[in-house]
């Protein structure tokens, strides 16, 4: 049975650790779960593990529909990659892998592709997807260098 893809994504993320790094856009950041976008969270100044938990649950399984995608290796990632980049780029992205209407939704159109594909497959080109995503947030931005090795890390680690 694969982990628990909350507690992969809490782990990738750096814990309980706050974080506010200057070139990080997301500014405060705890749990993976940062200020500008989650801004209800930080109204005390901290980010409790239950509201990062909850936040991912809503925001990056549920709201997406990734909990509707069979391969748990696959549906990990596509959790993470919605963490890192949103849900609707990593659902854009699986859907053009996939030859499908490219509308940012997982509907039933998608998941039927899904489910007649190599899931590996398709998990390998996912990862394709965000390491020249990656070079293209880099290129168009420097100061992101300093980010590239932990972020080719995370993705690469979703090879099969």
């Amino acid at each position: 049975m694969p982990n628990d893809p909350i507690d992969d994504v809490i782990k990738r993320e750096g814990g309980s650790k706050a974080t506010n790094d200057s070139a990080d856009g997301g500014g405060r950041t705890q749990y993976g779960i940062s200020e500008r976008s989650n801004p209800e969270a930080w109204a005390d100044n901290k980010v409790s593990e239950a509201e990062a938990r909850e936040i991912y649950e809503r925001k990056y399984i549920k709201y997406p529909g990734f909990d509707k995608v069979a391969d748990p290796h696959l549906q990990i990632q596509l959790i993470d990659y919605g963490v890192n980049s949103g849900p609707g780029v990593a659902i854009i992205k699986l859907q053009q892998i996939l030859s499908v209407e490219v509308d940012g939704v997982l509907g039933p159109q998608t998941l039927a592709a899904l489910l007649a594909a190599s899931s590996r497959e398709v998990n390998n080109q996912l990862v394709a997807a965000r390491v020249r995503m990656i070079g293209k947030i880099v290129s168009k931005n420097i100061s992101q260098v300093r980010f590239i090795n932990n972020w080719l890390d995370r993705a690469l680690q979703f090879l099969v």
